[in-house]
């Protein structure tokens, strides 16, 4: 298992903080490593908070079910795809790529509700930036959030009968 999973794991594990020494002894891994490890896990989004008596997760990651949602899509899909997902119930935390010079870049967007698509749109709609998915040829990712992993499942299911290209 990769080591920066296995970090997750094991705070979402704990209903207490996990000290960084005991951390680093079950990775088998330096203090040092396990800093740079929380670094790398934080750009990629997890909430990894730091405490006098250890790491925790952020309590509201805690209480849902998550997932990762590739798809593939044109800019005028981009309503569409939104609607069916919190139509299922989801909350779609973040949009990332995989920029091949770059790595990987991401953004917070936390939409819940259709107040939520329709804020985001007016944004897109006043803006000049490109969406990350115009950068990668329509290709772009999710962090998911639901209450149940079903409707994580469930919403994939629909986009798929909708047209979208899911990546699995």
């Amino acid at each position: 298992m990769d080591r920066k999973k296995k970090i997750i794991e094991l705070l979402e594990k704990s209903n207490q903080p996990v000290k960084g020494s005991e951390l680093s002894q079950k990775l088998k891994v330096s203090r040092q490593t396990l800093v740079q490890d929380i670094a790398w896990l934080r750009k990629d989004g997890f909430p990894v908070i730091s405490t006098t008596h250890g790491y925790i997760l952020d309590s509201e990651y805690k209480k849902h079910d998550r997932g990762v949602l590739g798809i593939i899509h044109t800019p005028e899909q981009l309503k569409q795809e939104l609607e069916i997902l919190i139509a299922h119930h989801v909350t779609v935390a973040d949009v990332f790529i995989h920029h091949p010079i770059y790595g990987r870049i991401s953004g917070e967007l936390n939409i819940r509700t259709p107040k939520d698509i329709k804020v985001f749109l007016e944004k897109r709609g006043q803006s000049t930036v490109p969406l990350f998915s115009e950068v990668t040829g329509g290709l772009h990712y999710h962090t998911l959030l639901a209450d149940d992993k079903e409707y994580i499942d469930d919403a994939k299911a629909a986009l798929r009968d909708a047209g979208f290209e899911v990546i699995e």
